[in-house]
């Protein structure tokens, strides 16, 4: 039977614009922890970059990037992100065995449309368009300087994902995505448990009832 469900508080929805100058998910940088694969932690400001899904933290003034691979967990006040596929992906709810969790990032196809944001039109000429921009974080790395612009940027079209993170994978939060990936012997069962419990694909607080089918 599953139990031990943990809702957190989603601290981390974007109150403020995306954009080119502050491609953030908090309006600042807050005190966080950083948790490392060889047990090392770092307490700083630090912030998730949309682009590519990274930390950033400061280090006096300078913003920095820490390495990907590197990191394990992030704790930013009641917000807790696991690094799963190079993505820093948040903790909607779930236990220590498995969770629902949350991605934003900037959403590409938006920006390659006709008319857009960007007004691109293929993969190439939105990448050139976003290389040819200042990016926050990136092409400016001093924390004051950025935020004295941070008014001044362009916004960026953001798509949020849901996932199902076990132990050992990680499934997309849809029924065909999941149905997809998993082995044939398990299918019927799936789709009995999604009609049993009358899981809404649309809610968070519903699919956290599909770690139970996952986990236990």
């Amino acid at each position: 039977m599953f139990y031990m469900i943990v809702l957190c508080a989603a601290t981390a929805s974007m109150a403020q614009d995306v954009t080119t100058m502050w491609p953030y998910v908090y309006p600042d940088f807050k005190t966080g922890t950083v948790y490392f694969i060889n047990q090392r932690t770092l307490s700083a400001p630090v912030n998730i970059h949309l682009l590519k899904s990274s930390l950033h933290y400061l280090e006096h003034d300078n913003i920095k990037e820490a390495l990907t691979s590197d990191i394990v967990l992030v704790q930013v006040n009641e917000d807790k992100y696991y690094m799963r596929d190079n993505q820093l992906m948040r903790v909607v709810g779930g236990d220590s065995i498995g969770f629902v969790a949350e991605l934003v990032t900037v959403d590409f196809n938006a920006i390659m449309e006709t008319g857009g944001a960007y007004g691109s039109s293929s993969n190439v000429q939105a990448t050139r368009k976003l290389s040819s921009l200042e990016i926050g974080g990136i092409n400016i790395t001093n924390h004051m300087e950025l935020k004295s612009k941070k008014d001044a940027g362009s916004l960026m079209p953001l798509i949020k994902k849901y996932y199902i993170v076990t132990a050992n994978k990680v499934y997309p939060a849809n029924r065909k995505g999941i149905e997809f990936v998993l082995p044939e012997h398990k299918q019927a069962a799936f789709k009995q448990f999604v009609k049993q419990h009358k899981i809404n694909w649309k809610r968070p607080d519903s699919l956290i009832e599909l770690l139970e089918f996952f986990n236990y």
